[in-house]
């Protein structure tokens, strides 16, 4: 929630519904908040009312910005499946995600205000002090050529090509990124390029794996 840092502040009318509804919480009962900008935040409620609950701030608590772990992936024809993406993958510990578009994309429209809101549930429930950025859907050619991109940049595809193990060349002490192809994978032109832009080919695997488990398999070998 925001305005966090203010002594007296006020729940959501979601947040307030399931905390007087569903927790069945009232009058002097201490809840944890956060802002999603890496403040945790002790409460106690001080008027109960399931459309705007009024609570007074009692401890705050400033938690440090996670490492950056990113997932670049082409964005399925489901938004069932990309929601199933973008929430596992910030459970896992994911603090970026990248939208992109490639030869072989089945989609290539992406509305952000579709993920939010899903993003701010999945920070609640995995218990996470700061909300992943989506970034701006691009070209895929746009994206390689990023200069911001750390040096542990990873292409994941399935051409019979040279590729090393992604579990051999992570490092969860160091920001990295992962790059997960569409249903129809890279171009051979693609992977050419994204190659002489420093990005290392890899496998995960010797499964052939949807968009969604390869995502989630991948940032999970780089997380842990």
């Amino acid at each position: 929630m925001e305005n966090i840092e203010n002594e007296i502040c006020f729940l959501s009318e979601n947040d307030s519904r399931h905390a007087i509804k569903v927790l069945r919480l009232k009058k002097n009962h201490r809840i944890a908040i956060v802002n999603g900008k890496g403040i945790l935040g002790k409460a106690e409620i001080f008027e109960a009312n399931p459309k705007k609950t009024k609570i007074k701030i009692i401890e705050l608590e400033k938690k440090s910005k996670p490492l950056f772990l990113a997932l670049a992936f082409c964005p399925t024809k489901s938004n069932e499946r990309n929601s199933f993406i973008i929430e596992k993958a910030t459970e896992i510990g994911v603090t970026d995600f990248y939208p992109i578009i490639s030869q072989n994309s089945e989609r290539r429209i992406w509305n952000i205000s579709k993920f939010e809101k899903n993003l701010i549930a999945t920070l609640k429930q995995s218990q996470r002090f700061w909300i992943p950025t989506i970034h701006k859907i691009q070209n895929f050619n746009d994206f390689i050529k990023n200069q911001d991109l750390p040096i542990l940049k990873f292409l994941a595809h399935c051409k019979q090509s040279s590729k090393q193990k992604l579990s051999l060349l992570v490092n969860h002490k160091k920001p990295q990124i992962i790059v997960i192809g569409p249903e129809g994978d890279f171009t051979n032109q693609e992977i050419n390029d994204s190659l002489k832009h420093g990005f290392k080919m890899v496998e995960l695997g010797k499964n052939r794996l949807r968009t969604e488990t390869a995502c989630l398999v991948s940032v999970t070998l780089m997380k842990f």
